[in-house]
């Protein structure tokens, strides 16, 4: 009878230690597929700065909507980043645009914009449309040397039907694009149901990285692909191949 009760005691206590292991991997995921859309939500520019006005953006040249405003301060001093999309595809799924633009200004001290680079791209004459994936954007300094590392996110869509997309996790394409010191890094990646489908490459100035940063846009891949965002090539533990150089 006493083996019998230590027998049941153990299992009770095996049984809540695997509870309180399931509950802990389970926070560890919420907060690691959370994070990025925190930290970029917490960023978003006061509905009323002045550098932001009509008039300013004008000036300023953003010909796009800006449907979504950011503002960070770095060494380097303080920045607005704006999102610009057409949003002239309309489906049920999702709003596209056959063209979008991003855009880092200097924020000057007379509240006065000085563009630091753009970024333009459009829909494919076969896609559906394009559109940002803003919930996965970041504004961190991912390698520690005192300025921000912002990482863009697009996605390009097919077309189910007339008013439809496929959204499938492994149709389509996507965009990671990253700027480090003023360069641009640009991964691209397209899927497919089978594996030799899938492929995901990068231009050179990704290969220049700094290793954490590199590191840190593999990582993000892997949880995207893990969350069912994009199905991406994992043939290289999801490290993207070298452009091959154009003709």
């Amino acid at each position: 009878m006493q083996r019998k009760i230590l027998s049941l005691a153990t299992l009770s206590t095996l049984a809540a230690l695997a509870a309180l292991a399931t509950l802990a991997l389970s926070a560890t995921c919420s907060h690691a597929q959370g994070r990025p859309g925190t930290a970029i939500a917490a960023r978003e520019c006061p509905a009323n700065a002045p550098f932001l006005s009509a008039d300013a953006l004008k000036k300023a040249g953003f010909d796009l909507r800006a449907f979504k405003r950011y503002c960070y301060t770095d060494a380097a001093g303080s920045h607005a980043l704006l999102l610009g999309e057409k949003q002239d595809l309309p489906f049920a799924e999702e709003l596209l645009s056959s063209t979008i633009r991003a855009s880092l200004y200097k924020v000057e001290p007379d509240n006065t914009l000085t563009q630091e680079w753009s970024i333009r791209d459009f829909a494919g004459k076969d896609e559906a449309g394009v559109n940002f994936r803003s919930k996965l954007i970041e504004l961190a300094d991912i390698d520690g040397d005192g300025l921000v590392d912002p990482v863009l996110v697009y996605r390009f869509f097919n077309q189910k039907d007339a008013e439809h997309i496929d959204d499938d996790d492994f149709v389509g394409r996507i965009k990671l694009v990253t700027f480090h010191k003023g360069s641009k890094a640009t991964i691209h990646a397209v899927t497919g149901h089978f594996d030799g489908e899938r492929k995901t490459t990068a231009n050179s100035t990704y290969f220049a990285l700094p290793k954490p940063v590199q590191q840190h846009l593999v990582k993000k891949m892997t949880a995207m692909d893990a969350a069912g965002q994009f199905g991406f090539d994992n043939s290289y533990g999801y490290e993207p191949r070298k452009e091959r150089a154009r003709r």
